[in-house]
């Protein structure tokens, strides 16, 4: 193979990888701030249910969320684990319940181009990371995450 056939089949790969959305129904993503990533808390662990940013690692299904379709660009985020929803909590504290009933727990994705979004809900609320070991927040302004395929094993 030539070296321009080599570059061509590079860039291809490269943009090829870059365009892949990951947000589209039954997908299964993993969403990060950095080096830290959003996992549903145990049964057992202080505050379960409630999600928190923990540092990166092995990926398990606590860190893993199924998207599914509620119509036009909004998704209820099902964890891989316990197969509970994303919602909006206590004190505006984000936590897993068993069904995403209402509006404000319907989220959408906003691509900046990089490969991070904002994610916000119908109700206008972005979740924010607030660092390391601590519970996801409701917050107004936008807040970007990277958003990507799971790596199933």
């Amino acid at each position: 193979m030539s070296f321009t056939q080599s570059l061509f089949v590079l860039t291809l790969a490269i943009f090829g990888a870059a365009s892949a959305n990951p947000i589209a129904n039954g997908n299964c993503i993993v969403i990060s701030d950095q080096d830290l990533v959003m996992h549903e808390r145990k049964p057992g662990q202080e505050f379960p249910y409630y999600v928190y940013m923990i540092p990166k690692g092995t990926e398990y299904d606590d860190q893993r969320w199924t998207l599914e379709s509620v119509g036009g660009e909004y998704y209820k985020l099902k964890n891989k684990l316990s197969g509970r929803y994303l919602v909006y909590g206590t004190f505006d504290y984000f936590l897993t319940a068993g069904a995403a009933v209402r509006a404000m727990d319907h989220f959408k994705f906003t691509a900046d181009g990089t490969g991070k979004y904002d994610i916000s809900s119908k109700a206008n609320g972005h979740p924010r990371s607030r660092g390391k070991n601590w519970g996801v927040m409701k917050d107004a302004e936008k807040h970007y995450f990277t958003v990507e395929n799971c790596q199933e094993t």
